[in-house]
Order: structure tokens, then sequence, then C-alpha cells
């Protein structure tokens, strides 16, 4: 198991979206935007490496706006207790995101492929009981 010791190099970053198959393109400094093309349509992931955090999120998950009735949080809230890592929130415009959080220290490369794995599979599933729910 190869490890990625206090990863704070964006160019590292890019080697193990490289070497995981995230065709990832820069986005800004630290930052890569990943396209995936799935079951459900186009995913983008952004992957962003802070100083002590990597983040990959798909934003917007879901676009409302604010827009966000008590029962679509109530449902966030239970898809976040039974997810491992992965979690939903609002951004700043109101919409939802899904987003995956990483501390850099100690990290490997295992973690990575798991955590962005992981984020794809719920991303899948839940928009499709999204897009289910809203039909």
């Amino acid at each position: 198991m190869r490890q990625i010791h206090r990863l704070t190099e964006p160019r590292a970053l890019a080697l193990e979206l490289d070497e995981l198959g995230w065709n990832a393109a820069r986005h800004d400094e630290r930052t890569f935007r990943c396209v995936h093309d799935t079951s459900e349509g186009e995913l983008v992931v952004f992957v962003r490496l802070d100083d002590n955090w990597l983040i990959a999120s798909i934003v917007p998950f879901l676009r409302t706006r604010g827009d966000n009735s008590f029962e679509l949080a109530r449902w966030l809230l239970r898809m976040n207790r039974d997810m491992y890592q992965t979690k939903f929130a609002y951004d700043e415009d109101g919409d939802v995101v899904l987003t995956v959080e990483l501390p850099t220290e100690s990290l490997d490369a295992s973690e990575i492929r798991t955590a962005l794995s992981d984020l794809l599979q719920h991303a899948i599933r839940h928009r499709r009981t999204l897009r289910e729910a809203s039909t």
C-alpha cells in the first residue's frame, strides 16, 4: 500500500487521480474537475486539496436554489447517517451538494480510491432516488 505523506502538492493529487483513472482537468491552482459518464448521466466531481483536507464534491448535486422542503432535509440527514465519509450538505445558493472529506495527514492511495468510488456510487444511487421521487 502506497502511503501519501502529507499530500500537499496538487501535482501529487493529479498523479493519484490519473492512476485511479479519473480524467482530471485543472480547474484552478488546487482543484481538479473530473467528469464521469454514469448510468444516471454525467457527474462532475471537483476534487480540491486544501491545507489539511482532500475534498471531493459534486456541486450542485441537486439544484434547488434554496427551495428545500422539510422532507428533503430529513431525507438528506437520514442518508448522511447511513453513508460512510460521504455527506450531503447545502451550498451558499441553497443547492444540495454531495461531498467527501479526507484528512491528508497519513493518507494512503487506498483511502482515496475508496472514498472517491463511494462518492460516485452514492451519487448514482441517490440521483436515481431523487429523480424517481420528483416524477
